[in-house]
């Protein structure tokens, strides 16, 4: 891990409870002189404290030094068409991995209107993935209704789609992912005006293997 994420980091005293103290101090045995490493994920700075005391269920950290970090802009925006919310799990770690910036999902007319976005897990899968590849800054994530939501505010985007020209590693519009299912008639029509590319070595890809492809190639 390179820092623990606390949403208080940068506060003068700051005490843990919980999960984060039982990780701490019973899976990682941290021991009174050790220094912590907070981050909390809003600003450049990480934040070490000393451990003022340690009780049976919290301690009490005291603020020594703050340090700036250069920290890697993140860049991109994809859209993405709403899958299984436990493939979007599993991916969404190697797209903050990548320093991708903006994530949209958006209902298709091919995804399951069940599928739910569950927030504060993926919060959590973000935190850790950011403890754990030093990330400094949050991904930001949004959900819109449909395409036309998605055009009304994104009106230039570019489309993965099949049989197009390959994709630009120096494309800084949004682009799109749709489901695995494609594009209906309706949203081809939406589509029309929109940049295409595909990804021409590749085999038919999954939308959340197309999704880290094309974050990867433009990042």
């Amino acid at each position: 891990m390179q820092f623990t994420y606390h949403k208080y980091a940068g506060n003068t005293t700051i005490t843990l409870e919980g999960e984060i103290y039982n990780h701490l101090f019973r899976s990682r045995r941290t021991r009174k002189l050790d220094s912590i490493t907070l981050c909390n994920l809003s600003d450049t700075n990480v934040y070490i404290y000393t451990i003022a005391e340690i009780g049976k269920k919290s301690a009490t950290l005291q603020l020594k030094t703050t340090q700036n970090m250069e920290s890697k802009t993140p860049k991109g925006h994809l859209i993405w068409a709403m899958i299984d919310p436990k493939n979007i799990e599993k991916t969404l770690p190697f797209l903050n991995e990548l320093n991708l910036a903006h994530i949209t999902f958006f209902y298709a007319d091919f995804s399951q209107k069940h599928f739910k976005l569950d927030n504060l897990r993926l919060d959590r899968i973000l935190e850790n993935s950011c403890e754990q590849c030093g990330r400094l800054t949050r991904l930001k994530l949004e959900l819109l209704n449909n395409l036309t939501e998605v055009l009304q505010k994104y009106p230039k985007i570019a489309v993965m789609d099949f049989n197009a020209k390959p994709l630009e590693s120096s494309l800084e519009i949004p682009f799109l992912i749709g489901t695995e299912g494609g594009f209906s008639p309706n949203e081809r029509k939406l589509l029309s005006t929109q940049t295409t590319f595909s990804a021409p070595n590749c085999n038919i890809l999954r939308s959340e293997t197309a999704a880290v492809y094309a974050t990867s190639k433009i990042l």
